[in-house]
C-alpha cells in the first residue's frame, strides 16, 4: 500500500501521526492493515492529505520531505510514483560548503513537477542516494551547492511549490553564480504565486543564464 511506503518513507511511527491528526492509533493500523472501514472516508482523505498522497501515487502538489535510507528509497520510491515519472527521475546531492547535507529526487513531465528533498535519518547514515546502475532508474546529476539557510527552508517551509524548486534545480545547473541563482530563484517563486506557467517561467530565466 503506497501509505504505508510514505510512512516508511518520512521515519514517521503511526502514534505521532494519530497525534497529529488526533485519530484513534488503531484506526490508523487497521486501515493500513487492509481493513477499510476503520477510517470514516473524511480521515481517509484528511490522513492522504497528510502524508502528501494522491490517488495510488505521491501528490505533485506539494513538496516531499523524507528522512530515509538508500535501502527503503531503492525499495518504495517505484511504489509511490509512478512507471513514467520514475524512470525520468533525476538526483542530486545537495552541499553545503561542499558538505552533503541531502539530495533531492526530482522530475518534472510537462506541467507536472514531483520534487522529494530526502536526508539521512540520522547522522550515522549516509546520504539516501541510491546507485542508478544498480537499480535500473534514476538520473545522478552533479551535485548543487546550496546555503545551510536555503535548504532548511526548503526543509520547513509548508508553501514553498515543487515548482520553485525545480525551477532552482534547472537552473542551477547553468550558473555558478550563486547571488545571481538567488535572485532568480525569488523571482521564478513570485511568478509561480502570480500563476504563471512554470515552464514560461523556467525558460524566461534560463535564456538569462
Amino acid at each position: 500500500m503506497t501509505a504505508k511506503a510514505i510512512i516508511v518513507l518520512r521515519n514517521e511511527k503511526l502514534a505521532g501521526i494519530a497525534k497529529a491528526l488526533k485519530f484513534d492509533p488503531g484506526g490508523i493500523s487497521g486501515w493500513l492493515g487492509g481493513t477499510p472501514n476503520r477510517l470514516s472516508l473524511e480521515k481517509k482523505e484528511i490522513l492522504s492529505t497528510y502524508l502528501g498522497l494522491e490517488y495510488t501515487h505521491i501528490s505533485p502538489k506539494i513538496v516531499h520531505r523524507w528522512s530515509t535510507s538508500v535501502e527503503d528509497i531503492g525499495a518504495l520510491l517505484p511504489i509511490v510514483i509512478n512507471q513514467k515519472m520514475l524512470q525520468h527521475i533525476s538526483i542530486n546531492i545537495i552541499t553545503a560548503d561542499t558538505i552533503p547535507i541531502g539530495c533531492v529526487y526530482h522530475v518534472t513531465i510537462g506541467e507536472t513537477s514531483i520534487v522529494a528533498l530526502c536526508k539521512p535519518q540520522n547522522k550515522a547514515f549516509p546520504i539516501p542516494v541510491v546507485s542508478t546502475e544498480d537499480i535500473g532508474w534514476g538520473n545522478l546529476l552533479p551535485p548543487i551547492e546550496l546555503t545551510k539557510s536555503t535548504w532548511d527552508s526548503w526543509w520547513s517551509d509548508q508553501n514553498v511549490f515543487p515548482e520553485e524548486i525545480a525551477a532552482y534545480l534547472s537552473i542551477s545547473q547553468k550558473t555558478t553564480d550563486d547571488s545571481l541563482l538567488e535572485s532568480w530563484a525569488s523571482l521564478v517563486a513570485e511568478l509561480i504565486q502570480r500563476g504563471v506557467d512554470i515552464d514560461n517561467a523556467r525558460q524566461c530565466l534560463e535564456i538569462k543564464v
